[in-house]
């Protein structure tokens, strides 16, 4: 991304960056990644092809930036919702945001569901921002017995393959019930 969104924005930034993050999520609900074009983007958003590029390198850019939106979004109302931050309270998150914008999911599941680019590339970032969250726990609970790094990536793989299932597999499966499943797994109930 060009500009440094964890820098003080003016108004106008945040609006441009708005724009584009809602034409790229109205984009993605009609059809796949790999057919949305630039045009495609700065037509819905009604922002011209030069302003896109003042702001991002390309589309990959711009779908960096709309994850990294996500999960700033999700792990801000983490810290905020919950004071231990269990994985528990991040995947009812990650799968409320999902329930909530249907429109992404549903394109995801119809270009290709779990297998899809789209979904590869969200999942991994997604995975990366657990991963951190994680991590920060474990080194701070000095009493583990595995490294801190193995756990943090044991446990955002759990999060994410847990968060497919339910999506892709079980996507009628009731929050309690997914809940249930993770807890049995994080306490190594099979």
């Amino acid at each position: 991304m060009k500009i440094d969104v964890t820098k003080h924005l003016t108004l106008g930034a945040k609006r441009t960056l708005k724009a584009f993050r809602i034409a790229m999520f109205e984009e993605l609900s009609e059809k796949e990644f790999d057919k949305i074009t630039v045009n495609d983007i700065c037509q819905r958003s009604e922002y011209p092809r030069a302003t896109f590029y003042n702001y991002f390198d390309d589309k990959l850019d711009l779908l960096q930036y709309l994850w990294s939106y996500i999960a700033k979004d999700v792990f801000e109302r983490l810290s905020i919702t919950s004071e231990n931050n269990t994985l528990v309270d991040a995947f009812n998150l990650l799968l409320g945001f999902f329930h909530s914008n249907e429109s992404l999911l549903n394109s995801i599941k119809e270009n290709n569901g779990v297998n899809s680019h789209l979904w590869h590339n969200m999942s991994g970032y997604l995975k990366h921002e657990v991963n951190k969250v994680v991590y920060q726990y474990c080194a701070d609970n000095h009493s583990n017995q595995v490294p801190a790094k193995m756990l943090s990536r044991f446990f955002s793989d759990l999060l994410i393959g847990m968060l497919e299932w339910c999506l892709f597999d079980e996507p009628d499966i009731e929050t309690k019930t997914a809940d249930r499943y993770l807890i049995a797994l994080l306490n190594g109930k099979f």
